[in-house]
């Protein structure tokens, strides 16, 4: 059997759960709530309720599965998913018509999770097998089953939102790119989706960034959602995407400490931040104090920092950099060699700039790190 320990296939189960309480209690307007085994609240009637505990859980543990029980004006009755996780219905009163309730919700629940898990069985799957949860007997037979081939190439990009809007996210992509045999979404939890694409031959590191770049752009012109994508690298077979789906979520990571303003980070491409990031802080640290020190610091202004950031993405190019900044060539030599005198480094010279651009890459993982 799979390991069960899906973090994703849980809040899809609850959603599930609130979705047929907000289409039930419309018609009986009484207060109910769906809880967990831990006495959490993941439903509710009152959406401002949800995440609130409740600690009577225990005056049921007489009551045998699919019994209820009442306790402190309330109605409760315990039901089990597919999947043997243990939840509560609790209904405000104890009237025959409200047992009556619970059990009519509790059916409705059960008969809409076994509908829709038969539906989304494979999504779980896939789910299992980039999270490194699968077991070898279980995984020849559902790749058998989903007609899934092992050995295509493939990568993972995750998308990653700034706020719990995952399940919209998911919605969105669904309908710009759906499913297939070979490529399919994967929702992990309420901030993450995953995306498994199978790699063509000819298909280069570019175009996967341009993917990336094309997801984030239409999930900007359909909906509010901020997101970033990490991809990870290509694995020759499904057996190891899972290390590609921890790539990704490196690549996110790490990206976002040293270029918090990309959305899009490709793992093979963070060589040097990944060296960088195992970097103890306590070295890194000692390094930039020798650099930049106090005085140094009042150069460094955010016109400068831009100055200096636009030179190096146009490789050491004057011309081009003073173009795009929109200021005279001479401006932006003066501008360099206020920074060779202050700093010893001329960053004209490769060496020199190289020196100082991971510089500023270990003085901005101290600060992210509060160093």
């Amino acid at each position: 059997m799979f390991v069960v320990k899906s973090v994703g296939g849980e809040m899809v189960t609850e959603k599930r759960m609130q979705r047929i309480l907000d289409r039930v209690i419309k018609g009986i307007r009484i207060e109910t709530d769906i809880l967990n085994s831990m006495g959490v609240i993941v439903a509710s009637s009152d959406i401002l309720r949800i995440g609130s505990s409740h600690s009577i859980l225990g005056a049921g543990d007489t009551a045998g599965e699919n019994q209820g029980f009442t306790y402190d004006g309330r109605t409760y009755l315990r039901f089990c998913t597919s999947n043997n996780r243990t939840y509560y219905l609790s209904m405000r009163g104890t009237q025959e018509n409200i047992r009556n309730y619970c059990f009519m919700i509790v059916s409705l629940i059960e008969l809409y999770l076994k509908t829709k898990n038969l539906e989304n069985s494979r999504e779980e799957f896939l789910r299992d097998i980039i999270q490194g949860q699968t077991i070898d007997l279980d995984f020849q037979a559902a790749m058998k089953k989903y007609n899934i081939h092992c050995e295509s190439p493939r990568c993972v990009l995750v998308i990653r939102t700034e706020a719990m809007d995952a399940i919209e996210t998911r919605k969105i992509m669904a309908n710009i790119f759906p499913d297939s045999m070979e490529d399919f979404f994967v929702l992990i939890d309420s901030k993450t989706i995953a995306l498994v694409k199978t790699i063509p031959e000819e298909m280069e590191e570019e175009e996967l960034i341009q993917l990336g770049e094309a997801i984030e752009d239409t999930l900007l012109s359909e909906s509010p959602v901020k997101a970033h994508i990490g991809i990870g690298s290509v694995k020759d077979n499904i057996y190891e995407i899972a290390d590609s789906y921890t790539e990704a979520l490196q690549a996110i990571d790490i990206g976002l400490v040293y270029d918090p303003e990309e959305k899009v980070y490709l793992f093979n491409s963070l060589l040097l931040e990944r060296f960088l990031s195992e970097i103890p802080l306590n070295i890194s640290g000692k390094y930039c104090r020798l650099i930049f020190k106090e005085e140094y610091n009042k150069i460094l202004t955010p016109e400068m920092i831009a100055t200096i950031e636009n030179f190096f993405k146009n490789n050491l190019n004057l011309s081009e950099t003073s173009r795009q900044l929109y200021i005279h060539r001479n401006t932006l030599v003066y501008r360099l060699d206020k920074i060779q005198n202050s700093l010893g480094l001329d960053l004209r010279d490769f060496h020199h700039a190289v020196s100082f651009k991971i510089m500023m890459m270990l003085k901005r993982q101290n600060r992210e790190s509060g160093n």
